[in-house]
């Protein structure tokens, strides 16, 4: 992990995709030890994350948000369904479609870790002001923009 008191050419020096890591690292080992009861991997939050924000969406449309081939989605999804937590059903006007949903459990699951994650984010985060805060996200989302169109 990373030690305290970089230099600050080290802290120049290392990628971007290492601060990342480090941060998702610090952040699983959180979850582990917050969700006891909830048998949830992190991969699967991911799923259920993006199930909840873009209702409606199909398995084809997941796997090119999360850049994952669609068998990687089924089978991601045919845990959630019988974990009780995603619902799978055809699209009325397209039943080639599979429209995904989160059920009431996966709801209350995903109520539970966004208040973890919040009092996470906001231990990690003390230091930052409001306005410093909103422009890290900022920046962090228009990292993830210019990533997905490489």
């Amino acid at each position: 992990m990373v030690e305290k008191n970089w230099k600050d050419d080290r802290i120049v020096l290392t990628p971007i995709n290492l601060y990342m890591e480090y941060i998702l690292l610090s952040y699983n080992n959180f979850l582990k030890e917050k969700l006891d009861d909830v048998s949830i991997t992190y991969g699967e939050l991911t799923y259920i994350y993006n199930i909840k924000y873009y209702p409606s969406i199909s398995q084809r449309e997941l796997a090119e948000t999360l850049f994952v081939s669609e068998a990687n989605v089924a089978k991601m999804i045919k845990k959630l369904v019988d974990k009780g937590l995603v619902k799978k059903q055809k699209d009325e006007n397209n039943k080639s479609r599979n429209i995904l949903t989160l059920t009431d459990k996966g709801e209350d699951v995903f109520v539970k870790i966004n208040v973890l994650t919040c009092g996470w984010e906001r231990k990690i985060t003390k230091d930052l002001s409001n306005d410093d805060l909103f422009d890290l996200k900022e920046k962090l989302y228009l990292l993830t923009q210019e990533s997905a169109d490489l």
